[in-house]
């Protein structure tokens, strides 16, 4: 059985929260039921006159039932038997063959064909929405063995929600039969659309609500009208469309702001009543802070301020929101200045002191409610970091690299299991020395690389973090030399993150932790690639400064053959990491059964791996080699079920031409290379 492996983020603990539903998931769920009930009641009396003439025209098209009643998987597992218009002749092959459909599939009849394209052949569901078999919105319901092929996670969280008619998976997927070939049909669905419609229905399964149900009913309507199928719904505006775009960006927003400017008129009525507000009412401080919203929030919409995730906004989006409050304020005291237009809103002209000091308060408040939370965790960093610097009890750590490592580094040693173990003493970086001795992120920038000894010694350092990412290998390489002269314990970033995943998913006795900055670990770690346990670059360009040295003695030939895997990329950022490092491996493997002891196999890139092949009496014994491994890795590679088949690209660079003996440099040899061209019965090389 074909098994899929779909996206995980966390799928454990959504499941666990699933399990123990809140009050609000209860009312929520309560909701979406009622509107279930009320629009499939609506939609079957409605459609009832169109379902008669369909039922017609299916009888008359071909001789069979008008429904078709299929088995699915709906919530929590539990099988029932889906109601859809009869698409497919009434034969034994109609329900002997393939459990999906492709683009000219001869099983469908002709009408059937038109309802499909149009979807008018899902409208009888909504007698299994009324009855409480499903849902308007939610994850389509998927073939029960199909569904037996879903990882166990993956299938507990998609079934814990009634499956729906529609989905964000088939709103995408509205044409998935033209993206399926028929000769390899399950396959070409298992591989290319069901991976990522399982990650879809997840993503919907763990936010969703009433007006993201909305957006996806609208985007369903919209994939009808045939001007707008051809245009591609991009996935984001599936959970984010125009029903919940216009509460999150508009209604929230315009609520929270009227309350902030209801207390502000309120604080300003209060103050301003001695002199000339004796008559202010309750209506009357409504009206106005209804007005003082509405300007606000045109204005905001108009210089775009509403579109701000304001969790993460920048020095330019408060002043933008400045510059809303002062044109507030400033049309505010223009309507004023027109008493006949205050009294038809029914808005007493007020003092211009109460103006002004009402839209100042106010504007504090809306600062205030957009920056909230950054408030608060500014206050409760601050605390926090005066309180560790209480500590002299943790271990004085120093983060080499400026840049979003150091904020990552900070950020994980920052956290509760490792506060009381670690206190960061600031960050070393040469990048930028204008920086020197400015608090920079929350860390105060030491120096540069040549003040590490200084550091160490004066602020007694004993770790250091190193951020320095691989394509610095001189500052890596200095940083390594340094910790080992000095005895300062070296921790990578990515083994910092690897720490902390085994802490919080997988936690252990303390003595079966092994400490991640042993000398023979780092040693290990600065010369090979801890995806495929083979050699990097680095010791990669050491190995041939030693192989061109012995070709010279002894009179011998040398080439670098380079390995390109076209295409990991795609499934890297398709399905994952995780299957892209599997393919890594699995090609590691085939590629050391392709070499002689003697030659060195090396991790180059991302998706490059480089082979010495040394004391060759011939270059052109470099064609066997390269023959041997594309015919090994031309083979389809095996992942969680999945087959996927990549075509290397194979490059030469030999000392005879391509290499600098010299100064032999790997990626100055990549960009020289002779790039080959493989074919059956055919030498490669001239």
């Amino acid at each position: 059985m074909i098994r899929v492996q779909p996206f995980k983020s966390r799928a454990g603990l959504q499941t666990q929260t699933m399990e123990t539903p809140s009050v609000s998931a209860w009312f929520r769920n309560a909701v979406k039921r009622l509107f279930d009930i009320v629009m499939s009641l609506i939609g079957m009396i409605l459609l009832a006159p169109v379902g008669i003439i369909i039922a017609i025209l299916i009888k008359r098209d071909s001789p069979g039932p008008v429904f078709y009643r299929g088995l699915r998987a709906g919530k929590d597992g539990k099988p029932f038997k889906i109601l859809k218009f009869r698409t497919m002749y009434e034969r034994p092959e109609s329900y002997a063959g393939p459990r999906v459909t492709a683009r000219g599939d001869s099983r469908i009849t002709p009408l059937g064909a038109w309802l499909r394209y149009t979807k008018i052949n899902e409208f009888p569901q909504l007698w299994n929405v009324f009855v409480g078999e499903m849902s308007l919105v939610g994850p389509r319901p998927e073939d029960v063995e199909i569904a037996k092929a879903w990882p166990e996670d993956a299938r507990r969280e998609i079934l814990s929600v009634r499956p729906g008619i529609t989905s964000p998976a088939s709103v995408l997927y509205h044409d998935e039969e033209k993206l399926l070939s028929s000769s390899n049909l399950m396959e070409d669905y298992f591989q290319s659309i069901l991976p990522n419609k399982m990650r879809l229905d997840q993503l919907y399964v763990r936010y969703h609500s009433f007006f993201t149900d909305l957006d996806i009913i609208f985007w369903t309507i919209a994939i009808l009208i045939p001007r707008i199928t051809g245009t591609k719904i991009p996935e984001g505006y599936l959970f984010a469309g125009p029903f919940s775009r216009m509460a999150r960006l508009h209604v929230n927003w315009f609520i929270a702001d009227f309350l902030v400017a209801l207390t502000a008129i309120e604080i300003s009525s209060l103050l301003f009543k001695p002199l000339d507000a004796p008559f202010w009412s309750w209506r009357a401080i409504l009206l106005l802070s209804f007005l003082l919203t509405f300007l606000f929030s045109t204005l905001n919409v108009l210089s775009g301020q509403n579109k701000v995730l304001w969790s993460r906004s920048t020095s330019e989006d408060g002043l933008g929101l400045l510059a809303s409050g002062g044109f507030t304020l400033f049309l505010l005291l223009v309507l004023e200045t027109f008493p006949p237009f205050m009294e038809l809103i029914g808005v007493p002209v007020a003092h211009w002191g109460m103006v002004v000091l009402s839209c100042m308060l106010a504007q504090v408040g809306f600062v205030a409610v957009r920056y909230r939370l950054r408030l608060f965790s500014g206050l409760a960093n601050r605390w926090l970091h005066w309180r560790q610097n209480q500590m002299t009890l943790g271990e004085r750590v120093l983060i080499v690299g400026g840049g979003e490592g150091s904020q990552i580094a900070g950020w994980l040693l920052k956290r509760r299991m490792f506060r009381s173990a670690f206190s960061i003493v600031g960050v070393v970086d040469d990048s930028n020395p204008t920086l020197h001795g400015m608090r920079v992120g929350g860390y105060w920038m030491m120096g540069g690389f040549t003040d590490l000894p200084d550091l160490v010694d004066k602020y007694d350092v004993g770790v250091i973090v190193s951020t320095i990412p691989a394509n610095n290998p001189k500052i890596d390489e200095y940083i390594f030399d340094f910790c080992r002269a000095y005895g300062i314990r070296l921790i990578f970033l990515d083994d910092l993150l690897r720490m902390v995943d085994k802490q919080v998913t997988q936690p252990v006795r303390a003595e079966a932790q092994e400490p991640i900055w042993r000398t023979d670990h780092l040693e290990y770690k600065a010369v090979h690639d801890l995806t495929t346990q083979l050699p990097n670059r680095y010791l990669l360009q050491d190995r041939l400064r030693h192989s061109l040295a012995y070709a010279r003695r002894y009179q011998t030939h040398v080439a670098l053959l380079f390995v390109d895997l076209e295409g990991l990329s795609d499934i890297n950022n398709t399905l994952g990491r995780k299957y892209g490092d599997d393919i890594l491996v699995q090609a590691a493997q085939r590629l050391s059964h392709c070499k002689r002891d003697s030659d060195t196999l090396a991790r180059f890139g991302e998706n490059q791996f480089a082979l010495i092949l040394e004391n060759l009496a011939h270059l052109s014994e470099t064609e066997i080699v390269a023959r041997r491994i594309y015919s090994a890795l031309s083979r389809p590679y095996q992942v969680n079920g999945h087959r996927f088949p990549l075509e290397p690209v194979l490059g030469v660079c030999t000392d005879r031409d391509c290499i600098d003996i010299t100064n032999p440099d790997i990626t100055l040899c990549y960009s020289n290379r002779t790039v080959l061209e493989i074919k059956q019965h055919e030498p490669i090389l001239a």
